[in-house]
């Protein structure tokens, strides 16, 4: 079945999603277009049922960057163009929660190469190249290029071949461990199937958060590592696939893993992986530091009310709010969340002003656009006053502990567990009324602490 035809081309068959890049006549390069059939693909390769996910190329290209007749025909500005295009799809292919495997099957050059390094796994036919041309016209790499290629290749490789812009053949590129095997056109598409379909079989929650633990690897300490992986093999032994697995050994029969979520009582919920040390200078003048995150705060607030009414008037109309408007919020929440949590002693590391998932030792997992019954939109604030009375009781006693607790950490180097989990229930609940204010969900807020 094809869901899209035209500069992306879709296909599903069974779990595994493929997207075909398919301007074969100047060799699948990027435009306005075709990022966003791209935008769209990934999201829907985020549909639960797909496991497993293939991006390649038609024609004898895999992808060569950037369309420069875009840039003659006067394309606006590059920064806007990275931020709101490039940036998005090596996002969203690092965000997507089971594995993307690229099958490259010609050049990948510029923001093309990048394109391939986003994925989990390269698998090149013996016609594939991978060229930095950025430095041939001028240019620096982007599109993510100088971290993932670093992360792949280390430093110094990775400035030599970033500097030259030499053409590096699929064999070479297997030899640097920038793909993982190297067959032939003809058997690229079948090997890369073959891959996808190994993939589609196995514990997805498990594959995804094995990525995401590679990807905070980059940044993490030692000891925050130890403590990401406690926190998430503990979420992992309450999903199904743990069970499925732990069953099938003891039977000594193969598992077969179905990638079903754990059911959580609520949709929106807090994920912390802080390990409860504190950086004594930063507590001391932790209410001074984040002053410029109250601003950004309180600017963004202000302006999220007339988008959240009009958001309101949308899904009274449709059913459902707005997607954009729904990924606007949610980003909000999850910032909050963030602020909140630094200002409280809840995590230590200096949040980012941006709210984007999975870089923060306090997270916020939210849930999809999805309908909502219109009487529980008609009616929002209304039955959310008695949240908001509990959550207003909550602010004021979380200020309480965080002071008792500004003493514990200055003297100590660390903050009570007690005081930090106290801290994360407040800002779950008041992440979970905010949510449903602004119609991300229509479950209400919960007063058990999900675990």
């Amino acid at each position: 079945m094809v869901a899209h035809v035209a500069e992306v081309e879709v296909t599903r068959d069974g779990p595994v999603l493929t997207i075909t890049l398919n301007r074969p006549d100047v060799l699948n390069a990027l435009n306005k277009a075709v990022h966003d059939q791209l935008h769209a693909a990934l999201r829907d390769a985020a549909d639960p049922s797909v496991r497993a996910v293939v991006i390649t190329g038609a024609g004898r290209g895999f992808c060569v960057g950037q369309d420069l007749q875009d840039f003659s025909a006067g394309a606006g500005s590059v920064t806007d163009n990275l931020r709101q295009n490039y940036h998005e799809t090596v996002r969203a292919i690092r965000a997507l929660q089971k594995p993307v495997i690229a099958a490259v099957n010609g050049p990948a050059a510029g923001a093309g190469m990048s394109l391939a390094l986003a994925c989990d796994v390269r698998v090149a036919s013996e016609a594939a190249s991978f060229v930095p041309a950025f430095i041939k016209i001028g240019l620096v790499p982007d599109s993510g290029g100088t971290w993932l290629v670093r992360r792949v290749l280390g430093t110094a490789r990775a400035f030599e071949w970033l500097t030259t812009g030499r053409r590096l053949s699929a064999e070479e590129a297997r030899q640097w461990g920038m793909v993982s095997e190297v067959t032939t056109a003809e058997e690229l598409p079948a090997r890369a199937r073959e891959i996808a379909d190994l993939y589609a079989a196995m514990p997805t929650r498990a594959v995804w958060e094995t990525k995401r633990l590679l990807d905070a690897a980059e940044t993490s300490s030692f000891e925050e590592q130890l403590e990401l992986e406690a926190v998430t093999q503990a979420q992992m032994t309450q999903t199904p696939d743990f069970r499925e697995g732990v069953a099938a050994f003891l039977g000594k029969r193969d598992a077969e893993f179905t990638g079903a979520e754990r059911e959580w009582p609520h949709p929106v919920r807090l994920v912390v992986t802080d390990d409860l040390a504190r950086w004594r200078l930063t507590v001391a003048t932790r209410w001074l530091l984040v002053l410029p995150h109250l601003f950004v705060l309180a600017f963004w607030t202000y302006a999220a009310l007339p988008v959240a009414i009009v958001n309101w008037f949308i899904a009274l109309i449709r059913g459902r709010p707005a997607t954009g408007v729904h990924a606007w919020l949610s980003r909000l929440v999850r910032y909050q969340v963030h602020v909140y949590a630094y200002s409280y002693f809840v995590a230590d590391p200096y949040p980012s002003f941006r709210g984007w998932a999975g870089h923060y030792p306090v997270d916020l997992v939210l849930p999809p656009p999805s309908v909502q019954p219109r009487w529980k939109t008609a009616l929002r604030i209304v039955l959310a006053i008695p949240a908001y009375v509990f959550a207003y009781v909550l602010g004021y006693v979380v200020l309480v502990v965080a002071f008792l607790g500004f003493f514990f950490a200055v003297a100590t180097g660390r903050y009570p567990r007690g005081f930090r989990d106290f801290g994360a229930y407040c800002l779950r609940f008041q992440a979970q009324l905010y949510a449903y204010l602004f119609l991300i969900t229509d479950r209400y807020p919960a007063l058990a602490n999900p675990t």
